[in-house]
């Protein structure tokens, strides 16, 4: 064996151009031409097309859940934290004499009223509003509208009924504007005035201004009548699944043998503490010769109440449940892809680290790829159902028109009272815009939990990968 007598300059020199000669061949390897770059193409291309689809599904998914959760957090326009409501039922006692009695099942003025003192009598209580069981009040969840016109086209204005001299506006906390009388003043308004309250959004409506307070409407109903306006208050939604803001309220006269009241409490005092102190003792005690307390609870509870009963809850949480669910699908099978994908980059990763590359860089530029993939599946799918959903426009008798493919659970047709899910393009920018995030997101979930693996692969298992 003839020994090598080259000095160890030489021998670095040697080294190095052996390394030089297998440098293209590794680089081959990782490059574009070869078999792994022709599968890592071919895999871009597949998780191009999954996102195009998924896109598509996600928008159908995520429109019902977005507009309900916008819907959700808009603020009803008046205090419910120290809001109570009951319910009363007609049992005439024992010291209710035949001659006083009348009819004994119906609630006259004389027996709200008795029943209205007794329980601001009770300790923490600051106004009552007692209230007709069948009036279409604040949390009546079924629509009435009152046709209103002023020097213009006629308007379908939300209607709302409230009982003369009962402490509505009080109770309910609704603020009057500037230049309006007092909520107490507001509350003693009786039918025969012929007087209306208007909210903030319906004067604007009807007059362009929310100064109109002593100005004359039209409710055309058969025969028309006139009626002047005696105050505007503050917007406000009569329910949580109400989203219209155009108001009118009027005075009604009590009619009913069942009553409900609302219990507004003082400063201070907290409104579930209350129902499960003196709830018991209310509804045993709370009576007069002709009505009693049935049943009490907190006004947020009833709110939810009356949307569970209307269907409202179902629908949402279904919206809510089925979008909560396919985003755990998404997530599961754009992880798997990419992660079925990104192991083909094992070997190519290998190579560049053994040449310098650095963890971060490749990190980053795996997520970058990913991301300007998921980018461009999304544009396409956007593009593919806004041709959809353009096409998805019908019309009313009244000629008021709207898109039956975008979700919107109550038709608008008051201009002022449109929001972005009423209006086509900002309804599908908004939720595209929703849609692209969660989509991004996700891909680059998928992205970074293979990708953290593949990148701290030690170099020598990673050449072996094949």
């Amino acid at each position: 064996m003839q020994k090598d007598t080259s000095s160890p300059l030489e021998q670095r020199g040697h080294f190095t151009s052996q390394a030089e000669q297998t440098t293209p061949s590794l680089t081959g390897r990782a490059g574009g031409g070869s078999t792994t770059g022709r599968s890592i193409g071919g895999g871009s291309f597949i998780l191009l097309l999954e996102l195009v689809i998924i896109t598509v599904v996600a928008w159908v998914v995520f429109d019902p859940a977005v507009v309900n959760l916008y819907y959700r957090s808009l603020p009803l326009g008046y205090d419910t934290s120290r809001l109570l409501y009951g319910e009363c039922t007609v049992s005439p006692s024992e010291e209710a004499s035949e001659e006083e009695m009348g009819d004994p099942y119906k609630i006259t003025e004389e027996r709200r009223q008795q029943m209205t003192r007794q329980l601001t009598t009770v300790e923490g209580v600051e106004s009552v509003y007692l209230y007709d069981q069948d009036l279409w009040s604040i949390g009546h969840t079924n629509e009435a509208y009152s046709p209103c016109r002023h020097e213009a086209d006629t308007l379908y204005i939300g209607w709302l009924a409230f009982i003369p001299d009962s402490h509505f506006f009080e109770t309910y906390g609704l603020q009057p504007l500037p230049g309006s009388p007092s909520a107490e003043e507001l509350s003693c308004i009786k039918r025969s005035e012929q007087k209306v309250v208007l909210t903030r959004t319906s004067a604007i409506a009807l007059f362009g201004s929310a100064d109109v307070v002593g100005r004359r409407l039209t409710i055309c109903y058969n025969p028309e009548s006139e009626v002047t306006v005696a105050g505007v208050v503050e917007d406000i939604r009569k329910s949580l699944g109400y989203n219209m803001r155009s108001l009118i309220f009027q005075p009604e006269n009590l009619t009913t043998t069942r009553c409900r009241f609302v219990i507004r409490l003082k400063q201070g005092v907290d409104a579930r503490r209350f129902v499960e102190e003196h709830g018991r003792d209310l509804i045993r005690n709370a009576r007069t010769k002709y009505t009693r307390v049935s049943r009490l609870m907190t006004y947020d509870d009833h709110l939810q109440q009356l949307e569970l009963d209307d269907g409202r809850t179902q629908e949402v949480n279904r919206s809510l449940a089925l979008a909560l669910f396919f985003l755990v699908n998404l997530c599961l099978a754009v992880i798997g892809t990419v992660w079925f994908h990104a192991k083909r980059r094992t070997e190519e990763c290998g190579v560049r680290r053994a040449f310098g590359a650095t963890k971060l860089r490749l990190l980053c530029e795996m997520l970058l790829r990913n991301a300007a993939l998921a980018t461009a599946a999304v544009a396409v799918g956007l593009i593919i159902y806004l041709n959809y959903a353009h096409s998805g426009y019908s019309t009313l008798e009244n000629g008021f028109t709207y898109n039956e493919k975008l979700y919107v659970p109550r038709l608008v047709n008051i201009p002022s009272d449109m929001t972005w899910p009423d209006h086509f393009w900002p309804h599908f920018l908004i939720v595209s815009a929703c849609v692209y995030l969660i989509i991004l997101v996700t891909v680059l979930i998928g992205t970074a939990i293979p990708a953290l693996r593949i990148v701290h692969t030690k170099v020598t298992d990673a050449l072996r990968e094949e």
